[in-house]
């Protein structure tokens, strides 16, 4: 079997790039998807959080980009991505207000609709919030959430009728190289040739990678969500980060709220045993969302979800080129791939398809991590505590 493309992943960063790939009819495209997408990775769990606020230019970029083409398709294609657009706040501790100014203005400089509020002012609008500790609240009506796992199958449903081949079950164990060219993969199944491939396997894209010789900067970490209930209703009005103690949540329709748990550095041999939230960390992670909202005290556990996703040093992916022709890497998402999926896949596949670079994915590819660069373009003046 031969094709131009093989994308190794379901994902959602494997599946919004294989829709913008056969978007263009150019190139005969095939995804690899070792279980049934969107896979057991970080898209099957993910609180899929959506918002532009970033400390760095790059990814306010591509997260506005996927906002944009989220609201596109779905208007244009009738893509159902679960996008619910119910506002997003990022709150900062007192000591970060100036980065936070720095920040905000990026954002206003691209076109994003953003408020700014003062810990006395956010109080007024919402009723159960505890403002210690706040020094200042940023709120995106365009913000909110989508549904990860949806995303991902709308890609992949809208990549088929576009050309794409699937082949659910097949794990790919080996790239291929002939010299320094990547001519396809092994798989459980049989070889298949192409000249292009596309890891997106995420914490498994390491693996592939180490067998050819190059090992690449990432470690595995495991992740995940509690829901949690109370009998007070509409506690959360939309999605929140708070920087001051790295917490994150949302509410769902039906009333329950999902919270982030503390994620933990994890070996990848270890995954089949650690898919299970333990009480101690559920309770941890409402606990810690109830020192900014207290009535979250009295919540009750309703179960959740366990994951694993790559993470890099500097905590954002690596998308680009490597040192074998034909090679291309994006992975290490951190569990932040979901916001800026569409934009990342539109943009491997305009570098793939035309060799037309996004300005913005050169401060993601490999070689930020070289030995003589101290620091990496995220590691910028403007960071908070937590991000």
């Amino acid at each position: 079997m031969n094709y131009d493309v093989i994308i190794v992943g379901g994902g959602v960063i494997g599946a919004s790039i294989a829709y913008f790939l056969t978007k263009s009819k150019k190139f005969n495209v095939l995804l690899c998807e070792k279980g049934k997408p969107p896979g057991d990775g970080a898209t099957s769990i993910s609180g899929g959080l959506l918002r532009v606020h970033h400390t760095n230019n790059a990814n306010q970029y591509l997260s506005f980009r996927s906002l944009q083409l989220y609201k596109e398709l779905t208007a244009s294609k009738q893509m159902d991505f679960g996008y619910h657009p119910i506002g997003f706040s990022l709150m900062v501790g007192p000591q970060y207000v100036e980065n936070f100014k720095i920040n905000v203005q990026n954002m206003v400089n691209l076109g994003l609709p953003i408020k700014v509020y003062s810990p006395n002012e956010y109080s007024l609008e919402e009723r159960f919030i505890n403002v210690e500790n706040i020094g200042a609240v940023s709120y995106e009506p365009l913000g909110g959430y989508g549904n990860p796992a949806k995303t991902s199958l709308a890609f992949i449903h809208e990549s088929l009728k576009q050309g794409l081949h699937l082949m659910e079950g097949t794990e790919v164990q080996d790239i291929v190289v002939n010299k320094n060219k990547v001519v396809g993969v092994q798989t459980n199944l049989s070889p298949i040739f192409a000249k292009h491939v596309i890891i997106a396997s995420n914490y498994w894209g390491g693996k592939l990678t180490k067998n050819i010789g190059i090992d690449l900067p990432i470690y595995t970490k495991r992740l995940g969500v509690v829901f949690a209930h109370t009998d007070t209703d509409k506690v959360l009005s939309h999605s929140y980060i708070d920087d001051t103690s790295d917490t994150y949540m949302r509410p769902f329709p039906d009333g329950r709220i999902l919270i982030g748990i503390k994620s933990s550095e994890c070996d990848i041999s270890d995954i089949h045993f650690k898919r299970k939230i333990q009480n101690e960390e559920a309770l941890e992670a409402i606990d810690r969302a109830s020192k900014r909202f207290p009535i979250l005290q009295k919540a009750k556990v309703l179960g959740g979800r366990i994951g694993f996703d790559s993470y890099t040093p500097d905590q954002y992916p690596l998308i680009g080129p490597t040192e074998y022709e034909g090679l291309y890497l994006s992975v290490g998402f951190g569990g932040g791939g979901y916001k800026i999926a569409p934009a990342v896949g539109e943009a491997i596949a305009k570098e793939i398809l035309y060799n037309t670079k996004t300005n913005e994915l050169k401060y993601y590819r490999i070689n930020r991590f070289e030995k003589e660069k101290k620091y990496t373009y995220f590691q910028t003046k403007s960071m908070y505590k937590y991000m």
